[in-house]
C-alpha cells in the first residue's frame, strides 16, 4: 500500500536550521519536564514521610 513509506531523498538530506532549532527546543523542554517530574516526586516523598511521622 505504501502510505507510511518515506522517499529516499527525504531521509538522506541534512536537517534545516528550523528543524535543528525545533529539535533543540524539544530537547530543552524534555529536560525541564524531567526536572519538574523529579521535583514532584521528591515533594511527594517528603509529604508521604511527613504523613507517616504525624500519624
Amino acid at each position: 500500500m505504501g502510505l507510511f513509506t518515506r522517499s529516499k531523498t527525504r531521509t538522506s538530506r541534512k536537517p534545516t536550521r528550523r528543524e535543528r532549532r525545533a529539535a533543540e527546543r524539544t530537547a530543552q523542554a524534555e529536560a525541564r519536564l524531567r526536572d519538574t517530574e523529579k521535583k514532584i516526586h521528591e515533594i511527594a516523598s517528603e509529604v508521604r514521610s511527613d504523613l507517616r511521622r504525624s500519624a
